[in-house]
């Protein structure tokens, strides 16, 4: 399925109140909070830039074609958001599964976990591999770290190719809406 597809299946099940099918017995870590922020002030600009241009554009059909693009633009908006929302990290039995806009990341075995702990870090607010860390944040930065006992293979998605990343990590810094619930969780086989 392309990315396209993906991001209205995504909204889809958004709507509907569902997530993407997850691993049986597995537990859903959401990562959520504060994500509504930009795409709301963004939908808010755009209705606002629609009255605007439906007073200044003397043509209709030029009216209606902004309309239509503006629309457009807020529902493929959500639809990226929405990847987020219904595809969340999990951790089964034997391992901890990191996702980003729908897609792994990192595949974890939990034996490979050394420790998992509440750690707030405000430094980056995109996706990256640095050096040996990988990091998922949100626009609060990350609040748990995980580290393992040797580097795993991970791979950023990103919508221009050159943009993506990959590399062995052996830290994951990442933000969940729940921290103290997934580091509990991590620590009953670590």
């Amino acid at each position: 399925m392309t990315l396209s597809g993906a991001k209205y299946r995504a909204l889809w099940l958004w709507l509907r109140g569902r997530d993407a099918v997850m691993e049986k017995g597995a537990v859903a870590v959401r990562s959520s909070g504060g994500s509504l922020v930009l795409p709301v002030a963004f939908g808010v600009a755009t209705v606002i830039e629609m009255a605007v241009l439906h007073l200044l554009v003397p043509w209709m059909w030029l009216r209606v074609i902004l309309a239509v693009a503006s629309v457009w633009s807020v529902v493929a908006l959500f639809g990226y958001l929405a990847l987020d929302r219904v595809h969340p990290h999990f951790v089964t039995a034997t391992r901890f599964v990191v996702r980003q806009s729908g897609v792994v990341v990192a595949s974890i075995d939990r034996e490979l976990m050394v420790s998992a702990a509440q750690v707030r870090r405000f430094g980056t607010t995109t996706p990256e591999i640095e050096g040996s860390r990988l990091t998922v944040p949100n626009l609060d930065g990350t609040n748990v770290d995980v580290l393992l006992r040797q580097p795993i293979h991970v791979e950023l998605p990103a919508l221009i190719p050159r943009y993506r990343q990959s590399g062995l990590v052996d830290r994951i810094s990442l933000y969940v809406d729940e921290p103290a619930d997934l580091v509990g969780i991590l620590a009953k086989v670590s």
